[in-house]
């Protein structure tokens, strides 16, 4: 049973994760859908192996793309955010403010896990740039993609991962910026699926 209580939640993180364009009261139906569905599932007696979850995933992302509620390219970004969160206590991540932004340093021992790593930055570099936006049930993200076009970010490979420089030139944007580095990102590293099924806040003294 605690391996399906994995998947369910495996599911409905990633799901979080990856959320855009619709309203808060679309997607907080679509959540409870996902858990009730996730829920009969297990109570059905269906207990596959790991390659039964992978099969779900599929499934779900699929469907999600047929549903309009994914965009180009959201099925492969869905499949990394999976990697990291399940193989989070696995990297190692440290972030340093500047007065315009941050610096930080994302990495893995694991040559798998740091190609993960550096594929998934560039990604969300992607979406920043592109403002395509993800995870917008999360008032953090929501406001980032509002203001992506006063956002600049450099991206350098390094051995084990990838070092961000993450910029803008607007104050209230650079306390976005800090916010996301030091209130999401590490802390979905730190947590894994945990956190990623958690909001993140606006920064404290953030003005909209």
């Amino acid at each position: 049973m605690k391996l399906f209580l994995n998947v369910r939640n495996i599911l409905l993180a990633v799901t979080l994760l990856v959320s855009s364009c619709s309203s808060s009261t679309d997607q907080e139906n679509k959540d409870r859908e996902a858990i009730g569905q996730e829920n009969d599932h297990m109570m059905s007696g269906n207990h596959g192996s790991m390659m039964g979850e992978d099969s779900m995933m599929d499934e779900r992302m699929q469907q999600a793309m047929m549903s309009g509620d994914m965009d180009k390219g959201m099925m492969e970004n869905m499949r990394n955010i999976h990697q990291l969160l399940i193989n989070h206590e696995q990297i190692q991540r440290r972030v340093e403010n500047l007065d315009n932004g941050v610096k930080t340093w994302t990495e893995s021992s694991d040559p798998e896990i740091a190609k993960a790593i550096r594929v998934h930055v560039r990604q969300m570099k992607s979406r920043v740039e592109g403002n395509r936006p993800i995870r917008q049930m999360d008032p953090l993200f929501r406001e980032i993609f509002e203001h992506a076009g006063e956002i600049e970010i450099q991206i350098e490979d390094t051995e084990n991962g990838v070092y961000v420089l993450e910029t803008s030139d607007n104050p209230q944007v650079v306390k976005l910026i800090q916010q996301h580095a030091n209130r999401a990102v590490s802390e979905f590293v730190e947590q894994g699926m945990s956190r990623a099924m958690e909001s993140t806040p606006l920064p404290e003294g953030y003005e909209q």
